[in-house]
């Protein structure tokens, strides 16, 4: 008899590498309480808010009851993505979560309204669902879906959505960032509201980059994010931006990119959109998109670490500046 190798005895059948394999999750990648991939100064305004008289008390109402019963209301008018209905929707959050580590959520899809729409809600005693509009699910490419998916999911890991429906209520609205409205009263409920606008920035960083993370082709992040604006998703304040100058952005960026930290400077007249793309951009060249995605091919320039990408977008982002006022 020919002794002959046989490739199925290469095939690993141990219980306990599957098991540990298919528990592995994004845990991993967590630094100090914080994922690897966050905007840190998405995480320190968060912290600010946590501090403030009364969140505590808002933040339990808000995924104690508002959001579950939001969830219900949802679940009851809409439809469940799956591989035979929505299937695109359901295969890109199927997708998404592989990349990001983490169960693949529900996936609401309810009527088209005025506008095309996808957010996301976490609370208490519900399962992490994304929401999208049916011409979000049905009209938006595999790549868009990704995209905007994967900023949900990021948003469910790093736990926005409370941050997010503190919106609804009275005294609360997105766009009051006037630096006086916080300092010129001692109101609880305007410093609030101040700081949870400085903080839609940075949060909104943070959910980029872990859209960035999940697109097939993360090089392709601009075109994608100026491709959703322009079929009418908003941005966080609500407001359309269906005409971003991508060759202008990105020349800006380029010229950015080379400057030194000690020189580097960004306009107050920039958008939330063109600070986004440009701390998008910086994220691509960051070491921690490697790490999360070993499939890629890092670029032929040098791949910078996360610290010198935080101090780049810190800059980027005016977390600490006069940024709206």
């Amino acid at each position: 008899m020919t002794n002959s190798f046989n490739p199925l005895m290469d095939i690993n059948t141990s219980f306990s590498d599957y098991l540990v394999a298919r528990t592995r999750s994004f845990q991993d990648h967590v630094v100090g309480g914080v994922l690897d991939y966050a905007f840190d100064a998405d995480f320190a305004m968060r912290q600010k808010i946590g501090g403030f008289s009364g969140w505590s008390r808002l933040y339990k109402t808000i995924t104690g009851n508002d959001i579950p019963n939001k969830f219900k209301r949802f679940f009851q008018s809409s439809d469940s993505a799956s591989s035979m209905k929505y299937a695109k929707a359901y295969e890109a959050a199927k997708k998404c979560s592989e990349r990001l580590q983490i169960s693949i959520p529900v996936v609401l899809v309810r009527k088209a309204g005025e506008i095309p729409e996808i957010s996301s809600l976490s609370g208490d005693g519900i399962e992490p669902c994304i929401i999208m509009t049916a011409d979000v699910a049905e009209e938006f490419t595999h790549d868009e879906l990704c995209f905007l998916i994967g900023c949900e999911c990021g948003r469910l890991q790093n736990r926005h959505c409370a941050f997010n429906y503190a919106f609804t209520y009275p005294g609360i609205s997105r766009g009051d960032i006037t630096q006086s409205s916080a300092e010129s009263t001692k109101n609880n409920i305007r410093e609030l509201n101040y700081s949870l606008n400085k903080w839609l920035l940075a949060g909104d960083i943070t959910a980029d980059r872990a859209g960035i993370i999940c697109l097939d082709s993360p090089d392709k992040f601009a075109e994608i994010f100026a491709s959703v604006r322009k079929k009418g998703i908003p941005d966080s304040m609500g407001n359309p931006n269906p005409n971003i100058d991508l060759e202008e952005i990105t020349t800006h960026y380029e010229a950015l990119h080379v400057t030194p930290v000690r020189d580097l400077k960004i306009s107050p007249q920039c958008s939330s959109d063109e600070r986004r793309l440009v701390a998008g951009m910086e994220f691509i060249g960051c070491e921690i998109l490697y790490i999360w995605r070993p499939d890629l091919e890092k670029p032929q320039s040098h791949v910078g670490n996360k610290q010198a990408l935080e101090i780049r977008c810190d800059i980027i982002a005016d977390t600490d500046g006069s940024y709206g006022s």
